[in-house]
């Protein structure tokens, strides 16, 4: 109803706006509750889920345990030796060495590019020990051959667009690998 001393078109849009402002208030809290809850229709987005079982992700480290920065990461690149990988990031994080969760809660930290993409894609909560993640990593990545013979490392060349510094870097690289 629409008192004399009122316009009724301002009344039916007041109304429409107030209809409109409820419904979007009842969207965002049922939008909310979805979220809350893991469920993400309106988004349209994937929620992440960790492959590491909870428990190991809520796993704390003792105090004053110092958190390793990771300065070599794991990319998953050719060049890149797994067994290398793993020994530096158990010699990296040897205050939590004793403590098989914690190994596994960091282990992501270590890891860049590609190898942080596979991480990611595992299933939820399909990594259960230390073991299990390390033999998954080295099924994923392992080139193999980590030793080169001194004739291989002769044979390196520049490629033809290569800067002379990553050409050096490389060059330096396979020489830490060569064997005689």
């Amino acid at each position: 109803m629409v008192n004399r001393n009122q316009n009724a078109d301002d009344i039916i849009r007041q109304v429409r706006y107030d209809d409109v402002a409820v419904n979007n208030n009842l969207a965002a809290i049922v939008e909310r509750i979805m979220v809350r809850n893991g469920v993400n229709f309106g988004l349209r987005r994937p929620n992440y889920t960790s492959p590491l079982e909870e428990y190991v992700l809520q796993t704390d480290a003792p105090l004053r345990t110092k958190i390793p920065k990771f300065f070599t990461k794991f990319a998953g690149d050719t060049t890149e030796s797994t067994i290398e990988h793993v020994e530096r990031y158990l010699i990296e994080v040897e205050d939590m060495s004793n403590n098989e969760n914690l190994q596994m809660k960091f282990f992501p930290s270590s890891l860049t590019k590609n190898a942080f993409t596979w991480f990611t894609t595992l299933p939820q909560n399909s990594i259960h020990s230390w073991n299990q993640l390390e033999k998954m990593f080295h099924e994923q990545f392992y080139m193999g051959k980590t030793k080169i013979s001194l004739k291989e490392l002769a044979s390196v060349r520049r490629k033809f667009t290569e800067p002379i510094d990553d050409y050096l870097n490389r060059f330096r690289l396979l020489k830490a690998r060569c064997f005689m």
